[in-house]
């Protein structure tokens, strides 16, 4: 700004002086003017720079001569939003994942799909003991697009855990990250030490062990996920699916298939805001598709671990049935064919599948079915394909459809 004076100042005077001289030579008033008018910008132009130039005396005697360039460094620091710093996850090298790494991550979103749980070691008394190891891991969403997130087990989301009621459940959470972190289980009544307020945060290094006992109370779809700096760790990908059986039966006996969709975000490219989405850690085209014949009766558990986002999961060709929300049987079902998910809420839907073909699984708020920077595939982020195969219909038939 002053500089920007400075110059105007020169300027002015230039002009001033050059039309004294050509008033001076042919005695135009026109030129006495512009000359008096310059003469008075100027008187302006000075008064404004001086006043912007000036410092109180008595303020630059306060501040060593060594320290005046440093005095902003002085000043308090700005509070800052709770994300500030927290840009999201980084990119991985595109050639830091193998093509069987890839595919074995495509294999761990497909296992949990189908609800193949983690197998626990069975105590002396017959405790079941789950060990959970949190670390930095590389994995690849879409395309060469490998990131560098956070895991349960090598895993996001993490390994399905199943118990059933009369239990009693060891969850031993080992912190292989660089900064501390913890466990919360959402839905279930547990002593306040396992989960409440404090949550003590587990330091990196250390381990910590979650003990409860199943109760009936619990049946149903719940997640698991970090109870530390939740915001960030969450959308790191520390998050996962808990299922509580009945002690004697499956929750759902009618049910031909009973699927699990847990759903994620990431922050990628350095944004501010959730922009990639994923089922059981993968985007689409990645997802895993859920194949399912003529007739059956289908059961989706459908997870939000989005950290900020809400979801409309819609189901293209049918008309289904919620039976359960947050781990609790409805009275009466209910008719949709949207069903809107806030973060960490769980929903179980329902229905026959009476139409083959090939029919999309996708959210409806329409901008978590794109990937940043995709461009080879029109539809992905938070959807997948449901197949349903006519009767007597070979799988390998399913490719036409």
């Amino acid at each position: 700004m002053k500089d920007i004076l400075g110059v105007c100042i020169i300027l002015l005077a230039f002009f001033s002086v050059i039309f004294s001289f050509f008033y001076k030579k042919r005695q135009s008033f026109v030129y006495k003017r512009m000359a008096i008018l310059c003469g008075l910008v100027t008187v302006g132009v000075m008064a404004i720079f001086l006043l912007t130039a000036h410092v109180d005396p008595t303020i630059a005697k306060s501040i060593p001569k060594d320290s005046k360039k440093n005095a902003a460094s002085t000043q308090p620091d700005p509070i800052l939003a709770t994300n500030a710093g927290m840009p999201g996850v980084t990119d991985a090298a595109t050639d830091a994942l193998t093509k069987k790494q890839i595919q074995h991550q495509n294999k761990d979103a497909e296992n949990s799909m189908n609800e193949k749980a983690m197998t626990p070691k069975i105590l002396s008394d017959g405790t079941k003991e789950f060990i959970l190891t949190a670390t930095p891991i590389v994995w690849n969403l879409y395309q060469q697009k490998n990131v560098n997130v956070w895991g349960y087990n090598g895993q996001t989301s993490g390994p399905l855990l199943r118990v059933k009621v009369g239990d009693r459940v060891k969850i031993i959470l080992k912190n292989k990250l660089k900064e501390p972190t913890s466990l919360r289980f959402n839905g279930i009544s547990i002593p306040a030490k396992m989960g409440g307020i404090p949550n003590k945060p587990i330091s990196p290094g250390s381990s910590f062990t979650y003990e409860f006992k199943i109760t009936s109370d619990m049946v149903g779809t719940h997640s698991y996920g970090s109870g530390t700096n939740m915001d960030k760790q969450i959308n790191y990908g520390l998050h996962g699916v808990l299922l509580v059986e009945p002690e004697k039966s499956m929750e759902y006996p009618d049910a031909d298939v009973d699927a699990i969709f847990d759903i994620g975000s990431f922050i990628v490219d350095q944004k501010t805001e959730e922009n990639v989405f994923t089922l059981n850690g993968k985007p689409g085209p990645n997802s895993p598709n859920l194949q399912m014949e003529q007739g059956q009766r289908v059961i989706i558990r459908i997870i939000n671990s989005s950290a900020e986002s809400y979801h409309a999961m819609h189901l293209h060709g049918y008309t289904f049935q919620l039976v359960s929300q947050d781990g609790h049987h409805l009275a009466k079902p209910v008719s949709m064919n949207v069903v809107n998910l806030a973060p960490e809420e769980t929903a179980d839907i329902e229905f026959v599948a009476n139409a083959p073909g090939m029919w999309m699984f996708h959210c409806h708020i329409l901008d978590h079915t794109m990937n940043p920077d995709d461009e080879m595939d029109e539809m992905s982020g938070l959807m997948t394909n449901f197949m349903v195969k006519p009767k007597g219909k070979l799988k390998s038939d399913m490719s036409g459809m």
